[in-house]
């Protein structure tokens, strides 16, 4: 069987260094994704020797998608480092989400559990919480299956009640409490969602999993940029511990029964071709004639998660 990897690595140290310094230095110039080819072990002592505890929060954001791609989880006592109880500002509470963000990704269970109570105890309370809640939210779920939405919930709906009685004294206070009531009715229970989808599919057997991991990585079950990469770092995961052919099989036959008068004219269609056909490539399974044809004919110039920019 062909080893599974990460990545083929094909850049020197040198070249790793400048991609990786570019992607998560770069700000708003950054490329949209982690680099391909750099060494694995690069990517750690890069993240030890630059990322610093007062770094940037952007710089912790693309470093926790770095380590969604890389999987290093020898970095988390590095990043520990960040989380030091002293969120001044709303950089070091941007900073200190996405510090538990990389943590839960790829530590212990142990680490997750305690970027969970980190969470609970010092970004929930905090005076900036209310103004970066989409982010509490996202952090929440990446959390799962460590912590519990319990206080937040509390402290959205403290707000949602004291916001309440003064919902029509001007414009602004209607407004604030419009968005207030969007993240307790529509936000939050979405995300509880997720939280429960993912829970549910990670005490499932592979073989029992997979149909619904393909969905959610393909975007048939609709789901957030998150969850398809979370699904498809599971899916790789069952394809290096076990056997990628199922996968394989899964993810030909969403090709073979794609609609040919669509494929190149309908974006979901090309979408699920594309996605499925450099998933397949991957994962070192391979494509059928037709199956090349049709991945050929998408003309995406598509960036998956599942796919290591060799072609």
């Amino acid at each position: 069987m062909t080893e599974i990897k990460i990545t083929t690595v094909r850049l020197d140290e040198n070249q790793g260094r400048v991609r990786l310094r570019r992607y998560i230095f770069g700000g708003f110039r950054a490329v949209p994704r982690p680099p391909r080819g750099v060494e694995p072990e690069l990517v750690s002592r890069f993240i030890k020797e630059e990322l610093l505890a007062e770094s940037p929060a952007d710089a912790y954001a693309k470093t926790a998608e770095v380590l969604r791609y890389y999987e290093r989880n020898d970095v988390i006592r590095h990043i520990q480092k960040a989380l030091r109880g002293q969120e001044r500002t709303a950089e070091d509470f941007c900073r200190s989400a996405y510090a538990l963000q990389a943590i839960s990704e790829v530590g212990s269970p142990q680490a997750a559990e305690q970027a969970a109570q980190y969470y609970d105890q010092k970004l929930v309370p905090h005076p900036e919480a209310l103004n970066f809640l989409p982010l509490l939210i996202e952090t929440l779920v990446v959390l799962a299956p460590s912590g519990s939405k319990d206080k937040l919930a509390l402290r959205i709906n403290r707000e949602v009640n004291r916001r309440a009685p003064i919902e029509n004294e001007s414009e602004e206070s209607m407004m604030a409490y419009d968005a207030i009531m969007e993240m307790q009715q529509d936000k939050l229970p979405r995300a509880v969602n997720m939280i429960e989808t993912k829970k549910k599919l990670m005490e499932l057997k592979p073989a029992e999993s997979r149909p619904e991991l393909i969905n959610l990585y393909l975007g048939i079950t609709p789901s957030n940029n998150w969850m398809q990469v979370w699904a498809g770092r599971m899916l790789r995961r069952q394809a290096m511990e076990g056997d990628p052919a199922p996968i394989h099989a899964v993810l030909a036959a969403e090709i073979d029964k794609a609609d040919p008068e669509k494929v190149g004219k309908d974006s979901i269609t090309d979408t699920i071709v594309n996605r499925s056909a450099q998933a397949i490539l991957y994962l070192q399974g391979k494509l059928t004639k037709t199956q090349r044809e049709r991945y050929e004919d998408t003309k995406l110039q598509a960036m998956n998660f599942l796919w290591d920019d060799l072609e």
